[in-house]
């Protein structure tokens, strides 16, 4: 086998007198016509970064050589993708929260921000301390000069006065 350089007018003659050949040879393969054309310019590529070619005494056989090549890789490549597909479920939920639960979502945060606003001052002084701050019982207690039991009342209250304006937002 002798290897011979080949240069670019060489290559378009050839690929352009086995163009249609090229390309039926392709859908053969793989059963597409658009994979097809997009191997069948890849062939050409691939030949036009050669500057040698190790045979130089079948070229044509060379060009279909080395689309079948690209046609097998794209089958392999194409079976092992296919292989590793999880099939998709249909009915299952989207994970993104949905323009309705969003709605619905949005209207309590704003009920139960006005609930909070709406307590007396040292209710929601300890509300806030203890849901938002995460203080302890003794911590809120040292914090506002009062008894824990005060804390624990002061608690219920507020928390109490929540759910009632949750379930009956008119209230």
């Amino acid at each position: 086998m002798s290897a011979i350089a080949i240069d670019h007018d060489q290559i378009s003659r050839l690929f352009i007198s086995h163009r249609e050949a090229i390309i039926a040879f392709l859908m053969h393969r793989v059963r597409c016509p658009e994979t097809a054309q997009d191997l069948s310019q890849e062939t050409y590529i691939r030949l036009l970064r050669q500057e040698t070619v190790a045979h130089a005494d079948n070229l044509t056989g060379y060009l279909f050589r080395t689309a079948e090549r690209l046609a097998i890789d794209f089958l392999r490549h194409h079976q092992r993708t296919a292989q590793n597909a999880v099939p998709l479920d249909e009915e299952l939920p989207c994970p993104n929260i949905q323009p309705e639960p969003m709605a619905i979502l949005r209207q309590q945060c704003e009920i139960l921000l006005d609930a909070i606003a709406t307590l007396p001052e040292q209710c929601r002084q300890v509300f806030l301390l203890r849901k938002i701050d995460e203080l302890s019982y003794a911590e809120i207690a040292a914090q506002l000069a009062i008894s824990e039991k005060t804390v624990q009342r002061h608690l219920v209250k507020a928390m109490l006065h929540c759910h009632r304006r949750l379930q009956d937002p008119v209230f």
